[in-house]
């Protein structure tokens, strides 16, 4: 091995030293630990509802839009079915009709009530009424 030399001058730490922020920085990590811990408690007690590609697709060629209030009253409705045991639900909320995996928390189809009228809904253990 020609061309290698050993490396001098390095001196390995006695102890490993905590690394200290300034005060600015303090404050700002601070900050955001409370944030993060914030949201995983929020996200422990309300989980989100999600999209399948298939409902998402179906919400946007039928112009179904979903405000903050829709999605609340559809996640409380899915934490009922939850208690409850259910499976795969239809959930009727207002002039929309939801197909639902109620573990996944995921909507797998949306229809307007009116498409959802005269149908029959196959493979669902449970229909939740939310208006």
């Amino acid at each position: 091995m020609t061309g290698l030399r050993p490396v001098t001058g390095v001196v390995p730490a006695s102890e490993p030293r905590a690394l200290t922020l300034p005060e600015s920085a303090q404050g700002f990590a601070d900050s955001l630990d409370s944030l993060l811990q914030t949201g995983a408690r929020a996200n422990a007690t309300t989980p989100g509802v999600q999209f399948s590609r298939h409902a998402s697709a179906r919400m946007e060629s039928r112009g179904i839009a979903l405000d903050a209030t829709d999605m609340q009253d559809l996640a409380s409705a899915i934490d009922r079915l939850s208690k409850r045991g259910a499976k795969e639900s239809l959930v009727l909320m207002g002039d929309h009709a939801f197909i639902v995996g109620v573990p996944d928390r995921k909507v797998v189809t949306v229809l307007t009530r009116q498409e959802a009228a005269g149908n029959i809904f196959t493979n669902i253990d449970s229909t939740a009424v939310v208006r």
